[in-house]
């Protein structure tokens, strides 16, 4: 681990909203041990998970004014961070309803509350169209006009928003752009490959594995969240005018900075569990992309949830990494955990947790 270099700027009280999420909670715990002082509340839609003492916490919709206008009124927060992410495979709607419509929400709510900084949670998807590698693309990349998926269009679409709303009111706006969360409390990307581990099937690979991919460690996009709270807070508007220098109006790619071979993460965490396949066997990925198909067909018949799919084969065989000099530049980022790091201590959280389940099974 980096050593946590000392916060330059104090963050006096701050909303996270989605704060017992996934992303959301990690936020809240490194606000405790790097702003020690400052006030902490959180909106989610239910707060009976990932609780920390300290922190003031309020059940809420986001995507009712009413809700969220009750909050700020009575936090008055001088930072919020919007960390809301619903999670791949839902409905279309949905993504419009949060991603979009709860943005709005949010932010024009916090900016009527006199908020003066803006976080928002964006996905480094909004840079790929599903079809098209990416390589080591940076920020001046622009945003396809084909999404790959409804929750990147509706991400797509709320990135710009909270963007284009940077100083309306006095309130200054950035937006993260992270890739390929694992973690502490991770429920797809690190339980899909256990699941992988616990069916038997470790020995396929997918491709020639020659594509590079960036995963990204929970605790460094949480920190990379509070860098950008810090940048923004430390902006006095009225006498710094926004230029290509100033953090607020924009967006910042975040990951470990580490790419990968797709296929050796999931060789990792198998290997961090002591399973190591004594041989592959390899298929090209239009092959994959067959099986799959007929995997969710078969899967659709039988009324059940595809575990393997058209869109995971393609998953596994894209080059997708990123360029985060600008973050490392403009927020002062630095990965506290390289990927190693950040596998050893997901893998023995969920030891603990299936520790835990056993132990109240046997109860």
């Amino acid at each position: 681990m980096t050593s946590m270099r000392p916060s330059t700027t104090s963050l006096k009280s701050v909303l996270v909203i989605g704060g017992c999420g996934f992303l959301g909670h990690h936020v809240v715990r490194l606000l405790q041990e790097t702003h020690p002082t400052a006030a902490i509340s959180v909106l989610d839609l239910r707060t009976n998970i990932n609780r920390f003492p300290g922190v003031t916490y309020y059940d809420g919709d986001i995507t009712s004014r009413e809700s969220v206008d009750s909050v700020l009124a009575k936090e008055k927060p001088e930072t919020v961070i919007d960390t809301v992410s619903p999670v791949h495979g839902l409905g279309k709607e949905l993504y419009f309803k949060v991603n979009v419509e709860g943005t709005r929400i949010c932010m024009e709510a916090s900016k009527a509350a006199g908020v003066k900084a803006f976080v928002w949670t964006s996905s480094a998807s909004v840079l790929f169209d599903g079809e098209t590698d990416v390589i080591n693309l940076n920020e001046t990349a622009p945003i396809p006009k084909k999404s790959l998926d409804p929750y990147t269009e509706t991400k797509a679409i709320g990135e710009e928003m909270v963007l284009k709303a940077n100083r309306e009111g006095g309130m200054l706006t950035c937006a993260l752009r992270l890739s390929g969360l694992f973690g502490e409390g991770d429920r797809q990307l690190i339980p899909g490959m256990l699941q992988v581990m616990a069916n038997g099937q470790t020995k396929f690979q997918i491709g020639d594995n020659s594509n590079l991919f960036d995963f990204t460690y929970i605790g460094n996009s949480a920190y990379a969240h509070i860098l950008a709270a810090e940048k923004l807070v430390a902006i006095d508007p009225a006498t710094t005018p926004k230029s290509p220098f100033t953090v607020d109006g924009e967006a910042f790619i975040i990951t470990n900075g580490e790419p990968v071979y797709f296929w050796d993460f999931p060789r990792a965490v198998w290997a961090l569990r002591n399973h190591y396949p004594s041989y592959y066997i390899k298929m090209p990925r239009e092959v994959g992309v067959s099986l799959a198909a007929a995997a969710e067909a078969f899967a659709y018949i039988m009324g059940k949830e595809p575990g393997f799919t058209r869109f995971r084969v393609k998953f596994s065989c894209w080059n997708r990494y990123f360029d985060i000099r600008k973050a490392k530049k403009m927020l002062g980022y630095e990965p506290l955990w390289n990927l190693q790091d950040g596998l050893i201590r997901t893998l023995k959280w969920f030891e603990e947790e299936d520790q835990q389940k056993g132990e109240k099974k046997a109860q």
